[in-house]
C-alpha cells in the first residue's frame, strides 16, 4: 500500500508526497505526464526497500493523468 498526498498537476508534471507502508513521514515523486514516467523521487528514510511502490504510482499516474486527479489517493494492491 502505498498513500499519496498534496497531489498536484500541471500541464507536463503530476507532483505528490508519498508514504509508503505505515510510514508517517513523507517521500516525494515528479511524474512526467508527456514522458508517462518517474522522472524523479525520494522515499522516506527508512524506506528505501520499498522502490517498487514506485512502479504502482507510475501505473496510477500512466492510466489516469489524463482524467481530473484527486488531491490524496491510496494504492492497495495483491
Amino acid at each position: 500500500m502505498v498513500r499519496l498526498k498534496n497531489i498536484k498537476k500541471s500541464d507536463t508534471l503530476i507532483e505528490c508526497d508519498i508514504y509508503p507502508e505505515d510510514s508517517k513521514s513523507p517521500g516525494h515523486v515528479k511524474y512526467n505526464i508527456l514522458e508517462m514516467n518517474v522522472v524523479d523521487y525520494k522515499l522516506p528514510k527508512g524506506y528505501e526497500w520499498c522502490k517498487n511502490h514506485i512502479s504502482h504510482v507510475r501505473a496510477y499516474f500512466s492510466q489516469n493523468s489524463a482524467n481530473e486527479i484527486p488531491t490524496e489517493k491510496t494504492i492497495m494492491w495483491g
